[in-house]
């Protein structure tokens, strides 16, 4: 009787569901608009440098940029010879601004910091401008060699600062540091407050790749708690200690708290004055040892600044007892790499977040994207729609645990069969659970077919009606971050720093996986060459790794240690093998380096930490993906089918994305499976189809193209331009924006063709 009040009910509750989203969307307002989950318009209010060169020596130039060096301090200055404007940290003498303290104004003209421990495992920093600190500096061709001896610490850093063209070079070679007493060398940061402002004396942001895209305007001084510093590529689950799979900072069980975007670009910018002059940094080596940070003013001091961070060394937890207490130690050996970072001065059109991402696109082509820079090209005319089916997963029983089929083959060729009925014509059906144990049940280590969705045979017939109807079957694999039910713990399982096994872990011990493991990446490896070429010799030619591609962490099992830069370097050379095997790979929300080896990107952000002090939210991420990849939504049904979701989507010019089931929710209770909301096909068709040909109708004109503009019109209203002269623009709000060029209803969107329009500096 309660299964049949269920099934009567159900789509009651979905409905009522699916409209108080709807209808909670739809109440935003101007000052909605105005806040960090959107972009905000700006106002392009002229700057003019505070520095100038004055007891700075020229050491390099270009045709584009001069480098200056304060040999007493090591303060170094840029002139862009393009524009004028001079770069610089901090000002000196009577004009300089007093908020800090005597050793942080040290730190404040130093060309290098560096973080120490002591013998005690205690933090502290110096600057290469410390009084204590003995520095040379030589002439070396286009820009000048330093070296700063700390002799009190007895740490030594040798480094280089060069000129090319538009860029100024920062480099220290790991065999530049030494270090010979009891203190150690944690991390360094090249030239801390370069680009650096005082609260919001001049217009501009600082720009920081925390999932899409966030900007941090320059405002007054505000009390934050905290400042944004994130890994590039995620935490190094090697080293640092994992209890929890977010860091939210949360005083609230995480039983249902989402991962936070991580850093998928070693990237970061900042401008003055918006399409004026911009700094846009690029990590060019270790950027898996580093992380990209952004102070805002208020917190520590009055000013904004970001950079990098390169770690050499950090705390981690070595246990004391079987119950998990440990205590901080240090790392004993440095991490071996070479640190550089490229610092581009862009001025004019290109100096903002938008002429950020492009240069990083082209200038950055081979390095992201290799060969596959034409991937969009290959005849792809419409719109695909990607629908993830799951088949099956384990269940509990009165006696153990069964296998639950959630969707055999023989439905989801039905599934198929209804969107192409409905003229979907361009599918992507990734089908997870396929192996025998399903999703959460699978063992890692081999290729398996589960039977209660019709087995290999089933399988196989689905890969060659998909090649018969002109579809895609992409089978889903995660070899990462898994179950104990999948894995031999004692064999398989990666080792951290403190010889315990990788594992993530949510507060509530009730729920039944309420602990994952991550598995030895060696092993992951080679299990995905294994299948791939497995998996070619069935006829199978697509698969989608979740996990392996966003996920960078090494093994330290003692004496068979793999760095985090060596399990980089693997990845790419698996994902380079399985391409070669004649599979194409699909990854989830992956780091950047993986991109060259995918031929599409799943779950790609479209928000980023929403952190109080982060003021925008920008499609960083998508415009530099744009034309090049297909890149998807998070699934459209499972918390991102919102009015104003699609409307972004189609601003981002990401696809549709969807999850879905053939049973019914509530039967899937005693699954691993329970808290997906809504994925019963049935009801969710028609929406799919809905949803799919709107963004059909937007998107398809644009396939292919590249964004080379955006601008924001108004609060909630914004342009978007196409490097093949059309301009989609999107109004988010509630009331019909008119302009000259374009006018758009309420919620809604307009695409168009430019036609010999000059937008100036502030646009239309």
């Amino acid at each position: 009787m309660r299964a049949n009040l269920h099934q009567i009910m159900k789509p009651v509750l979905f409905l009522l569901a699916f409209l108080a989203v709807s209808i909670l969307s739809g109440r935003e307002t101007g000052r909605d608009f105005l806040s960090n989950r959107f972009t905000k318009p700006e106002t392009y209010d002229q700057v003019t440098s505070k520095f100038d060169v004055l007891g700075y020596s020229k050491v390099a130039e270009s045709e584009s940029i001069e480098l200056w060096i304060n040999h007493e301090t090591t303060s170094i200055r840029v002139l862009d010879r393009r524009t004028g404007y001079v770069w610089g940290d901090v000002l000196e003498g009577e004009n300089a601004y007093n908020d800090l303290n005597v050793s942080w104004k040290g730190i404040a003209r130093s060309a290098l910091l560096i973080e120490y421990y002591n013998e005690r495992g205690i933090l502290a920093v110096r600057g290469s401008a410390d009084k204590l600190a003995k520095r040379s500096i030589s002439q070396i061709p286009d820009g000048a060699a330093f070296r700063v001896d700390f002799e009190d610490l007895g740490i030594s850093v040798g480094f280089s600062i060069r000129v090319e063209d538009k860029c100024v070079v920062f480099r220290l070679n790991s065999d530049e540091v030494s270090e010979e007493s009891g203190y150690s060398l944690g991390s360094i940061i090249f030239a801390p407050f370069f680009a650096s402002s005082v609260e919001d004396e001049i217009d501009g942001y600082m720009f920081v790749p925390d999932g899409p895209g966030a900007l941090v305007r320059f405002s007054q001084a505000s009390n934050y708690s905290n400042w944004f510093e994130k890994r590039v590529y995620g935490k190094d689950y090697s080293i640092e200690n994992l209890t929890i799979p977010n860091d939210l900072r949360a005083g609230r069980p995480n039983d249902f708290l989402r991962e936070e975007p991580t850093v998928l670009m070693p990237v970061y910018g900042v401008v003055h004055g918006v399409r004026q002059n911009a700094l846009f940094g690029v990590i060019t080596s270790g950027a898996e040892y580093s992380s990209v940070f952004a102070y805002p003013a208020g917190v520590l001091s009055e000013y904004n600044r970001a950079g990098v961070k390169f770690i050499f060394r950090q705390r981690y937890l070595q246990p004391t007892s079987r119950s998990g207490a440990g205590v901080q130690v240090v790392q004993r050996e440095k991490n071996s790499f070479d640190a550089e970072i490229r610092l581009f001065f862009l001025e004019g059109r290109e100096a903002d977040y938008v002429g950020m991402a492009k240069f990083y696109r082209t200038e950055f082509s081979e390095e992201l994207f290799g060969d596959s820079a034409d991937k969009e090209a290959r005849g792809e005319s419409e719109l695909p729609l990607a629908v993830t089916v799951i088949a099956s997963d384990i269940e509990k029983g009165l006696l153990g645990y069964g296998i639950m089929s959630t969707t055999t083959a023989e439905e989801a060729m039905e599934i198929v069969r209804d969107l192409q009925e409905l003229k979907v014509n361009s599918i992507r059906l990734l089908m997870e659970g396929w192996q025998k144990g399903g999703v959460h049940g699978n063992k890692i280590s081999g290729l398996s077919f589960e039977n209660a969705i019709g087995g290999r045979e089933a399988l196989i017939d689905l890969a060659r009606d998909s090649r018969e109807r002109g579809y895609e079957l992409i089978l889903v694999d995660n070899v990462t971050k898994v179950s104990d039910r999948q894995i031999n713990i004692n064999r398989e399982v990666g080792i951290n720093l403190s010889q315990s096994s990788i594992f993530e872990e949510r507060d509530n011990k009730d729920l039944w996986l309420h602990r994952f493991y991550y598995s030895n990446v060696k092993l992951a490896s080679d299990y995905i060459q294994e299948k791939a070429a497995e998996l070619a010799e069935l006829g199978f030619s697509n698969l989608a790794l979740k996990e392996y591609g966003s996920k960078l962490y090494g093994d330290m099992t003692f004496n068979k240690e793999l760095p985090r830069n060596e399990a980089q370097s693997l990845i790419e050379n698996t994902l380079a093998h399985a391409r070669s095997s004649g599979v194409n790979v699909y990854l989830y929300s992956p780091n950047c380096y993986t991109w060259r080896y995918a031929s599409g990107i799943m779950e790609t952000p479209m928000n980023n930490s929403q952190y109080l002090f982060q003021t925008d939210t920008v499609p960083f991420l998508q415009i530099v993906l744009s034309g090049v990849m297909e890149y998807y939504t998070p699934y459209m049904n499972n918390s991102f089918f919102s009015r104003n979701d699609v409307l972004k989507a189609i601003e981002y010019g990401a696809y549709p994305s969807f999850v879905v089931t053939r049973v019914d929710n509530y039967e899937m209770k005693n699954t691993p499976l329970w808290d997906y909301p809504s994925t019963k096909f049935e009801d969710w068709k028609e929406e799919i189809g809905r949803i799919y040909f709107e963004m059909k109708e937007a998107l398809d004109p644009l396939i292919g193209s590249r964004i080379v503009d955006r601008e924001v019109l108004g609060p909630g209203v914004v342009r978007v331009d196409y490097d093949n002269g059309l301009s989609i623009a999107v109004n988010y709000t509630e009331s019909r924006y008119e302009s000259e060029i374009v006018g758009i209803d309420p919620r809604s969107w307009k695409s168009f063709e430019r036609v010999n329009l000059n937008y100036g500096v502030g646009g239309l």
